[in-house]
């Protein structure tokens, strides 16, 4: 099992600790909403993760085995086991995480998949789970230069894994300035900023785990006293379907690739700088950016009974997520492939029921179908379990169908 994998329920045993404190102070700082949205995204990452080969891998590997002779002569020699060789692995491999984080932020075609992280309009510890399912796999050329140095593709792996897990603690409002800190790592102070849509904060601090980078390249800014973060993107989402998250800046990158008229802007906006779009398609489909001087938090309305419907099925899918990154490798491809498509379904449709989209009256129904027609091809040990699920959630969303039509409130107070 890898360290991610390892660390999930370390996370949320966090996740929920923070959760309690927020209520019991009444910071304000989750909605059920937003944090399932979160968390969907980040459990979409995770599963979709299985069904694909990295692409890191495949390239990386060859490409070490052929520097060999290069790595005899220059007698580079990195040991798993030696401390102070997988410090520097880190260190080295935070640098490059630097310059990828960056580009990511610059550049069209990286933006559609780093976007996702940033759609939270919330900040808490599940912003931090909210990740890219890396469909796309542009990054893995930001860690060639790790092959000058001769490091083992293990041994970045693991680098990546500590940097990534560093970073959730920094994903928090209730941790003041850290004045030493701020000097050389990132905090949930300089990394609030990175969260922030505020002009003055935009495209700062974009350190993994050191923020001396951003001292040394010019792309530091210190959280400001008078100027409060606002979180989120400055074209907003407004749903809480993953799929949907991970398709945001493709979707309009594509559309604009088929309306705009000039054919040098279809083939070159992927790679402008970020926002970039071709000036006709733009007026044939614009799409506003969010004014932060009138910004609300995108909290659409459902009965708190759907609201309970949707907590449950998420939980649901935690469970079996667990059991899937557990288990796969037992798993033939099919299998695999099969609950993988049930999950990224369920989770699509628990989204919209968030949404309280009116599809979701239809889509629940046939998800609850499609689970039925599963049920044949179980293990016979988890027919009752799958089947007692199906029936318990078939009975809650009739009754929800006839007793919650037109009485709505409020997800949760901001």
């Amino acid at each position: 099992m890898d360290l991610i994998t390892f660390a999930i329920p370390f996370f949320l045993i966090a996740v929920l600790t923070e959760l309690a404190l927020d209520r019991w102070k009444g910071w304000g700082l989750y909605r059920l909403n937003d944090a399932l949205g979160n968390l969907s995204t980040g459990i979409l990452s995770r599963i979709l993760g299985l069904t694909y080969k990295s692409l890191f891998l495949v390239i990386y590997i060859p490409l070490y085995q052929l520097l060999q002779p290069y790595y005899q002569a220059t007698g580079f020699d990195w040991s798993m086991s030696n401390g102070w060789h997988l410090a520097l692995a880190v260190l080295a491999y935070d640098f490059c995480y630097y310059w990828k984080h960056r580009i990511c932020h610059e550049v069209n075609v990286f933006w559609a998949e780093h976007l996702v992280h940033h759609q939270s309009e919330d900040y808490n510890l599940t912003t931090a789970l909210r990740q890219s399912s890396g469909g796309l796999q542009l990054d893995w050329v930001f860690y060639l230069p790790l092959l000058l140095i001769g490091l083992p593709a293990e041994m970045v792996i693991v680098a990546g894994a500590i940097d990534l897990i560093y970073q959730f603690w920094v994903h928090t409002q209730k941790i003041p300035k850290i004045r030493w800190m701020e000097w050389l790592l990132i905090t949930p102070s300089n990394h609030r900023v990175h969260h922030a849509q505020n002009k003055v904060y935009v495209d700062k601090n974009y350190g993994g785990i050191l923020i001396l980078w951003d001292r040394l390249f010019g792309t530091y800014q210190e959280e400001l006293e008078g100027e409060p973060c606002i979180y989120g993107v400055r074209k907003p989402l407004n749903t809480f379907d993953p799929l949907a998250a991970n398709l945001q800046h493709l979707k309009r990158m594509a559309q604009d690739a088929w309306y705009t008229k000039n054919w040098w802007d279809k083939f070159t906006l992927w790679f402008r700088p970020t926002g970039y779009r071709p000036p006709d398609a733009e007026a044939a489909m614009p799409v506003p950016s969010t004014n932060l001087k009138s910004f609300q938090r995108y909290n659409p309305q459902i009965h708190r009974a759907r609201r309970n419907y949707a907590l449950g099925q998420h939980l649901c899918y935690s469970a079996a997520t667990l059991a899937l990154l557990w288990y796969y490798q037992s798993l033939e491809i099919p299998s695999l492939l099969g609950a993988v498509a049930l999950l990224v379904f369920g989770l699509v449709v628990n989204g919209r029921i968030l949404d309280n989209h009116p599809l979701t009256k239809y889509l629940e129904p046939l998800r609850l179908a499609l689970y039925c027609g599963v049920l044949p091809l179980l293990n016979t040990q988890f027919v009752p379990i799958f089947s007692a699920y199906i029936a318990i959630s078939a009975l809650v969303w009739g009754w929800l169908a006839i007793t919650c039509k037109e009485d709505t409130v409020a997800v949760v107070c901001d």
